[in-house]
């Protein structure tokens, strides 16, 4: 547990085609099923480094998550706007990208890493949650931590998709939400 940031509960990885990716995950690491969120996310605002994104910007390709125990696996295919996915791929890099946390204490925990050093990269607000990327100031030595304050219809959707998993027939790659 990280007294900053609370537990982590997710750890997400960038990838450039998430299909060969859940097959990675289903056939070699025995995780499943994935799930795929719709996309675009309904973002009711979104930000990336300091500037206002349109709500439908194509942040991301295509969105995938799984559970392994307690812990989620999340895949993400980033889109063509701009965001710290993007950047991370494009910079030659794949795989963990953040891990994800929850918090009911956002704003303030948010105001106290940025007093800390760590800078915002992405942000926004969902339906289902509202959440906050932050990166060391310096990029090292460290990685992403997302911030997530889940609001009730999030956290129902996950408990089924770890429901899921503990079901799983080892041999469905996908399921639907």
């Amino acid at each position: 547990m990280s007294r900053n940031f609370g537990n982590v509960f997710q750890i997400a990885y960038v990838v450039d085609e998430i299909e060969k990716h859940i097959d990675y995950w289903t056939q070699v690491m025995g995780v499943g099923p994935f799930f795929h969120f719709p996309v675009p996310l309904p973002f009711e605002w979104l930000r990336a480094n300091g500037t206002d994104l349109a709500v439908d910007a194509p942040v991301f390709k295509a969105v995938a998550v799984a559970y392994s125990g307690d812990t989620m696996i999340e895949l993400i295919e980033p889109g063509s706007a701009p965001s710290t996915y993007r950047d991370f791929l494009e910079s030659g890099k794949s795989g963990v990208h953040h891990l994800g946390t929850f918090t009911d204490r956002l704003e303030e925990e948010l105001a106290a890493a940025q007093k800390a050093g760590m800078k915002v990269v992405l942000e926004g607000e969902l339906p289902f949650s509202r959440f906050a990327y932050l990166e060391p100031a310096d990029a090292k030595p460290g990685t992403i931590i997302e911030m997530i304050d889940a609001r009730p219809a999030m956290l129902e959707t996950l408990e089924k998709i770890k429901q899921a998993a503990r079901d799983w027939d080892g041999k469905t790659r996908t399921a639907e939400m």
